[in-house]
């Protein structure tokens, strides 16, 4: 649901400009992460940006390694989720032209480094979930899966993506709108 009075400073208020509210979003994001490898952070194609996994990396380096529910708590593989997220919207945000913005989060996918025997996933999704609702409000909000596997690149405790919707400042969950076309 959308929120029908946006709050002061929100980057996905309709009455910006998109640049500027792709630049007020940026303001409270790290910077975009750097691939890893052979591949982009993030593509936006025809009003989807899909980010790659994004990683709980804080300028370049990589947090809180280790399988939860042995080397790491949950509360530190929430924090991890936290950070990842953040990562993941900079990546987002960062694919979009000029003159385009993020309408809202879809999908968000969390895999988590899980012990055998761990079972509390959706307890360290929520790490992400709760930072994009608090950099989007309910526009954060998304549909989510929650993994567990047993390794992770860099041996890292959480790695996400996130499938958003942009449009331009008149479009708003894929309705009909004013994208350039081509």
């Amino acid at each position: 649901m959308l929120c029908d009075n946006p709050i002061p400073g929100d980057p996905l208020a309709d009455d910006l400009l998109p640049d500027d509210a792709r630049d007020l979003l940026l303001r409270q994001l790290p910077p975009p992460p750097l691939p890893q490898g052979g591949y982009v952070s993030a593509i936006a194609h025809a009003g989807l940006v899909v980010t790659a996994g994004i990683t709980p990396r804080i300028n370049g380096v990589l947090h809180h390694c280790g399988q939860v529910g042995d080397e790491l708590t949950v509360e530190a593989a929430r924090e991890a989720a936290a950070i990842a997220a953040g990562n993941a919207l900079a990546a987002a945000v960062a694919a979009l032209a000029p003159g385009e913005r993020l309408n809202r989060v879809l999908r968000l996918t969390v895999y988590v480094n899980a012990a055998p025997g761990f079972t509390a996933h959706t307890e360290v999704a929520d790490g992400a979930s709760a930072r994009l609702r608090e950099l989007l409000g309910d526009r954060g909000a998304a549909a989510r899966t929650a993994v567990g596997v047993t390794s992770l690149p860099g041996g890292t405790c959480v790695e996400l993506e996130l499938t958003c919707a942009y449009g331009s400042a008149r479009q708003r969950d894929g309705q009909p709108g004013d994208l350039p076309v081509g």
